[in-house]
């Protein structure tokens, strides 16, 4: 008759599942992904509270948060660690960044409400395709005009949080680039929205089969992603 001590102990089994969800979740990648959204709320502060130097500060956490959505992927994919949990969190922990710092922008009159609401707006909507497409066992993978809306969007926001520095006395107050740096970081964000318009259309021109309700390719059938 076994123990009411040895019926609580869980077997090898569980142990073993219990190790590997959690060797998932703690993967480098997936560590990195939880520092974007980590960081999130600390440039936001940083954007928000208008002391000398914070902007700047802001500019640098940002850089490092984009850095990290650049090197996720990548080490997950030369570790072999690529997962659904993975791509999960690297789209999650995007989306979180940008659209709570440009939140933050256009609070402070840094970004105007139209370029944000673009952005954020197609998000959605691509978004809500690849849900779709998940439902169907298809995978969507990322596009040439996505990732040049990508590109835009972080440069210019970087730019733009250059700008903001220069705007609360920061260290590149008075300097001769304030206006280049304004100039340029509000027609980057243009252009990413020009980008975001344009990658919205091809999505959804290339999912439109889907959305009307035609059968998913079969598994031989679909494209390589």
């Amino acid at each position: 008759m076994r123990s009411a001590g040895a019926s609580t102990r869980p077997d090898a089994r569980t142990r073993a599942r219990t190790d590997a969800r959690e060797a998932r979740i703690t993967t480098l990648p997936n560590v990195l992904g939880l520092a974007r959204i980590a960081l999130t709320p600390v440039v936001m502060a940083l954007i928000l509270l208008p002391f000398p130097g914070g902007a700047l500060l802001a500019a640098g956490v940002f850089a490092i948060a984009a850095v990290t959505d650049v090197l996720d992927g990548r080490i997950a994919r030369a570790r072999g660690q690529v997962t659904s949990l993975g791509v999960f969190m690297d789209l999650t922990a995007d989306k979180v960044l940008v659209a709570g710092v440009m939140i933050a922008m256009v609070e402070v009159g840094l970004l105007p409400s139209w370029i944000a609401a673009t952005i954020l707006g197609r998000e959605l909507v691509i978004g809500g395709i690849r849900q779709l497409a998940a439902s169907e066992s298809v995978v969507i993978a990322a596009r040439a005009l996505g990732k040049a809306k990508t590109a835009a969007t972080l440069l210019g926001v970087f730019v733009l949080l250059l700008t903001r520095d220069a705007q609360t006395a920061g260290p590149l107050a008075g300097s001769r680039a304030q206006g280049l740096l304004g100039t340029a970081g509000f027609w980057l964000m243009v252009a990413a929205t020009a980008l975001a318009i344009v990658s919205a259309v091809d999505y959804l021109r290339g999912s439109l089969p889907m959305l009307l309700g035609a059968a998913p390719p079969a598994p031989d059938e679909r494209p390589p992603t």
